[in-house]
């Protein structure tokens, strides 16, 4: 079974609502940046340009500019998505100080837009449990 963003279904959902949403237009506002997510065999990369998440697509690494990898298995990625995540899943910060997903890439970046991605998984988790 697939999880968030690596579901088209759920990935087109999740485009749809982020651009629609005014908490993460607030935070997003100049916000351009590829995100490549990982989980085990699968990678999406997320696309954003200007705050307006443009595309969610597969990502093929050697072709692909990244500026952040999201990458954890399919555990962290179902518990992160739980309507209420258990500890260490919470966010993205729970999950990199217990080592149950990691973060690369440019560290000023990651920290810059760190709230546009924490309103990212939360409506991600939304989306994902038909909220």
């Amino acid at each position: 079974m697939a999880v968030g963003v690596f579901d088209a279904g759920t990935a087109e959902r999740l485009r749809e609502r982020i651009n629609r949403d005014g908490a993460f237009r607030q935070v997003s506002r100049d916000m351009t940046l590829n995100v490549a997510m990982e989980t085990e065999g699968a990678a999406r990369l997320v696309s954003f340009r200007d705050g307006v998440l443009t595309a969610i697509k597969p990502f093929v690494t050697a072709t692909e500019p990244v500026d952040i990898t999201i990458s954890a298995d399919a555990t962290f990625w179902r518990n992160l998505l739980m309507p209420v995540p258990p500890p260490r899943y919470q966010n993205l910060y729970a999950g990199v100080r217990a080592e149950t997903c990691q973060v690369r890439g440019n560290a000023e970046l990651y920290w810059a837009y760190f709230a546009a991605l924490t309103r990212l998984l939360d409506v991600l988790r939304d989306v994902a449990n038909n909220r």
